[in-house]
């Protein structure tokens, strides 16, 4: 089917692809927001070993995906995006019923690095649906793909928390991995593929296919995107782990619950994501995505700093809907500026280099944060956080050579369709 099919076509199949995320990304909180607490059952108590532990099973996660990601973008790009969206979710269900099995932390380690080497579902859709929409309208389509997730993200800690309260953390891994195996099967039956467009050239052989893979990080519409993409993640994925640890020592009125307050911490920055994608999606279209990307780092870091302050945790659930806005428009700008930066049929390649670059800070970030919490106590952790988000605007605001503008994003003019084959 050509890249002109009609407008009902693509954007049904971003509508499916959405709704499916929600599943997806409510089964992932069953898990992610209490791996703390897993721990601690697994019977590591002492307060520095858990911050550390709590680091290590994120972050190292985060490091193997880093390294996967291209793989799976190049071979989105050869055999569609849609096989790669059912090899993540279906290897995201594997993974999480592994964590609710596992034995001691470092198993949970390794489980979780194999979720990092074979899942990825929100890079996996964000392909599928970046090679399906027309390239005027990927803020939109990735908009409101994003606004899903952050829905799932928002549903999934609360009904985690109280499905721990009922069966326990184990089983609400377990719960997980059901509700993606189900998503697996559903994506299979109901989610079209994108047509496979005439992609750069490759080259044969062993040697050629990696210099294939790692031909995107020489695109120089992409340097900025992947710079400080990874900046960010490393920055703010730095506090994320520890939320549920930072909790717990936190006053809360009697009937909010440690496990629910938890919950509430990833749902409301959630929340105000969901609702903020979609608009800010379109602005990221229309306008100088650049600019939103700056503004967006800015108010991240605005609202880290109180969080860092208060003692009460109702108001840190407050601050926390200003992450949400900031995640929002920075995940935004970063999609369109990458698909302004790739040329027709490197989409996959584009998307999964940027994956590479911040889950390489996603998987840091946590590791380096919790090193410093050690240090200095998770509210300075905070504050270094907001320090760390606030530097990296300044690639972002003055580095304008390093993106190809939103506008006019058809006909990117800093690459040349011959270009990504080659390496310097």
């Amino acid at each position: 089917m050509p890249r002109s099919s009609t407008a009902s076509h693509w954007q049904r199949t971003v509508q499916v692809v959405s709704l499916t995320q929600i599943a997806i990304l409510v089964g992932f909180n069953f898990a992610f927001p209490f791996i703390p607490l897993l721990i601690q059952d697994l019977g590591v108590t002492d307060p520095s070993q858990l911050e550390l532990f709590s680091g290590l099973a994120i972050g190292m996660g985060g490091i193997v995906m880093a390294l996967a990601s291209p793989l799976w973008g190049m071979l989105a790009d050869r055999f569609g995006a849609k096989t790669m969206f059912v090899r993540a979710v279906g290897a995201g269900s594997i993974a999480l019923a592994l964590q609710a099995a596992v034995a001691n932390v470092w198993q949970l380690i390794a489980a979780r690095m194999l979720q990092g080497a074979l899942a990825g579902t929100n890079t996996a859709g964000a392909m599928l649906v970046a090679a399906i929409a027309p390239k005027e309208r990927t803020g939109w389509a990735i908009g409101l793909m994003n606004a899903a997730i952050q829905v799932g993200n928002l549903i999934g800690p609360v009904l985690g928390g109280i499905v721990i309260l009922v069966i326990g953390v184990r089983g609400s891994f377990l719960v997980g991995a059901l509700l993606l195996a189900a998503c697996t099967v559903a994506i299979v039956a109901l989610v079209e593929d994108a047509p496979i467009t005439a992609s750069p050239p490759v080259r044969a052989g062993v040697g050629g296919g990696l210099r294939d893979l790692m031909a995107p990080f020489a695109w120089p519409g992409l340097r900025g995107v992947m710079i400080v993409g990874s900046l960010i993640q490393i920055a703010y994925s730095g506090t994320v782990p520890l939320i549920a640890i930072y909790v717990q020592d936190l006053h809360r009125p009697e009937w909010l619950s440690e496990e629910v307050a938890i919950g509430l911490a990833f749902a409301v920055s959630a929340l105000a994501a969901a609702v903020a994608m979609p608009i800010l999606g379109g602005i990221a279209d229309r306008h100088d995505s650049r600019r939103l990307l700056v503004v967006s780092l800015v108010v991240i870091a605005v609202g880290l700093v109180p969080q860092a302050l208060v003692p009460d945790a109702l108001v840190f659930l407050f601050f926390r809907l200003f992450i949400g806005v900031g995640l929002a428009g920075m995940t935004s700008a970063i999609a369109v500026l990458t698909r302004a930066g790739a040329p027709d049929g490197a989409e996959g390649r584009a998307f999964g280099a940027l994956a590479a670059a911040q889950n390489l800070g996603w998987g840091f970030g946590p590791i380096i944060g919790s090193a410093v919490a050690a240090v200095i106590g998770i509210p300075g952790l905070y504050l270094a956080g907001a320090v760390g988000t606030l530097i990296v605007v300044v690639p972002a605001a003055l580095s304008k050579s390093w993106f190809v503008p939103a506008e006019g994003a058809a006909e990117p003019s800093l690459l040349r369709v011959s270009e990504p084959a080659e390496l310097p």
